[in-house]
């Protein structure tokens, strides 16, 4: 809509209508075993990880809202389901949901848009101040595990630093202290906790897959966000072999991991990481030696194609020469899953209306996979 421009009151209240009568019933439904769909091979699975930025629909309140009215929020949400379209994945983690209503809505307009049937999976993360939560839209049924599709760790509540300081609290599994660094070199302890992640176990072709979607602290400049960055990794670790290592699927790092990874070359050649995050992250199991994972955006064959995340430095809401095209949004394979792996990309059909982030992409043939799990 241009500037100046106004749509009529008829056209706002229709929409509204609509958009809360598709919400309503969403969230008592439970569809039946989705089939995978194809993609060149019956035996191939595309994965993707999108960071929606704020996607929150019309009724909801949320102190990060990027569209305080209806209007804006359903032409939001419209344009992240006309990137998902195009993406077109199986399985699809997205980080910046505001609710449970915020996935359903997404999943009901590809229904709608005839690409299967998709079902959201949500689980209320730990940011109470942003709201932001991880959540699977997926035609993939998740493996139902301990009664429940979609699974958090973390602890509620977060015990205070001073109890685990002087033993009167035990440091849950799901926590880590770390030092915060300060002015003049000196650090703050503090404890750290994965506040917005979500984890699904799918059962595919005969193969176990454990996916853990992530969104974790931002800005990797950062010497204190960094640190808290590293924290939440660690976290990860245990979670992967506690929870998905250890009870037999392989595991997929996804997501808004908001750091580089020194192994992969990127579009933007000046930025390098300040942290060891996802060397941690591939390197899940400190006992044996090299990395159990793989990072898929090293296949992809273009470096200037190697970017998921538009700074838009200058706020002009265009690209031009001030902004930032880096890559801190991956998907991060277990070797023996990679071994299926026919493509990787990131999907540049997008623009800032829509999302600061793009949709990264992968396709695994799982007929080439050992099935010696």
């Amino acid at each position: 809509m241009k500037v100046g421009t106004r749509q009529s009151g008829s056209s706002i209240i229709v929409q509204i209508i609509f958009w809360w009568g598709v919400l309503t019933p969403l969230r008592s439904l439970d569809a039946e075993h989705p089939r995978v769909q194809s993609h060149d091979q019956s035996s191939c699975v595309r994965i993707a990880c999108f960071n929606v930025e704020s996607l929150t629909v019309p009724g909801e309140w949320s102190r990060f809202a990027r569209y305080r009215f209806p209007p804006g929020r359903i032409r939001h949400l419209e344009g992240v389901a006309a990137v998902v379209e195009v993406v077109n994945p199986d399985i699809l983690v997205v980080s910046e949901v505001s609710s449970p209503e915020a996935g359903d809505a997404l999943a009901a307009l590809l229904r709608e848009k005839g690409l299967g049937d998709f079902r959201s999976y949500h689980v209320d993360g730990r940011d109470s101040y942003t709201g932001f939560d991880v959540a699977f839209v997926s035609r993939v049924k998740p493996d139902r595990i301990e009664g429940r599709r979609i699974h958090l760790f973390a602890p509620d509540p977060t015990p205070r630093l001073r109890d685990v300081q002087n033993g009167s609290a035990p440091l849950p599994w799901t926590a880590e202290r770390y030092g915060k660094p300060q002015e003049e070199g000196v650090q703050a302890e503090s404890i750290a906790v994965l506040k917005r992640h979500a984890v699904c176990f799918f059962s595919l072709f005969g193969h176990k897959l454990g996916l853990i979607g992530l969104h974790l602290k931002s800005n990797p400049s950062d010497a204190q966000a960094n640190a808290q960055r590293m924290a939440e990794a660690a976290i990860v670790r245990r979670i992967v072999q506690r929870e998905i290592v250890g009870r037999g699927y392989s595991p997929i790092i996804l997501g808004d991991l908001n750091d580089y990874d020194p192994d992969v070359e990127m579009a933007d050649p000046t930025r390098k990481t300040q942290t060891a995050v996802l060397q941690l992250l591939k390197d899940i199991d400190s006992q044996r030696d090299g990395n159990e994972l793989v990072n898929a955006a090293a296949s992809i064959p273009r470096v200037a194609d190697r970017f998921s995340s538009h700074w838009d430095y200058n706020e002009n809401g265009a690209a031009d020469g001030d902004d930032v095209f880096t890559l801190i949004d991956h998907i991060l394979l277990s070797k023996e899953l990679a071994t299926g792996l026919k493509r990787a990309f990131i999907c540049h059909a997008n623009s800032l209306e829509i999302s600061d982030h793009f949709p990264v992409v992968v396709d695994l043939d799982f007929s080439l996979i050992s099935s010696g799990q």
